[in-house]
């Protein structure tokens, strides 16, 4: 499977809404995630499935990457990419999707990290806000491929781009 964890771009603070789920992006933060996204279309990326964490700043981070590379079908919704989600859930529901080829996640910190390090075999990892992160993943073992991130759109195939 072609696996591509993001985590979300930059939200407004969470000072100006009394629900943290509704908290949507800032202009920086929209900008970011459709640079994010067309870097993955200059790659040659043509995602087959997008599932998201339910919070407004993770729909609209999916929703801004699957109109630049381009995606048509609609976006699915997992309660387990939330910010409390558990990898091993998350990986099970992946296992679930065996069928796709290439699927992108869409989440928060830390669940987006852990999931990343379960899937690396790597304890302590985390994904700055904006990042995509390509993995080879065999259903057991998840191989880096490259990492792209707002501030930095060319990939780059090392844990050091995080």
């Amino acid at each position: 499977m072609d696996l591509f964890l993001i985590r979300h771009a930059k939200a407004v603070e969470g000072t100006l809404y009394n629900d943290d789920d509704q908290r949507p992006l800032t202009a920086d933060g929209r900008q970011a995630a459709h640079a994010v996204g067309a870097a993955l279309a200059r790659q040659g990326i043509a995602l087959e499935t997008i599932i998201t964490s339910p919070l407004v700043r993770a729909v609209e981070t999916a929703e801004l990457v699957a109109m630049a590379v381009s995606y048509t079908g609609g976006l699915e919704v997992s309660s387990l990419l939330s910010p409390g989600g558990r990898a091993h859930q998350i990986i099970d529901e992946l296992i679930a999707l065996r069928r796709e080829q290439r699927v992108a996640l869409v989440g928060h910190e830390p669940s987006m990290g852990k999931l990343l390090s379960a899937l690396l075999g790597k304890p302590g990892l985390s994904l700055s806000k904006g990042t995509a992160v390509r993995l080879d993943w065999d259903g057991k073992h998840g191989k880096l491929v490259w990492i792209v991130k707002p501030k930095k759109l060319d990939p780059v195939a090392s844990l050091d781009g995080l």
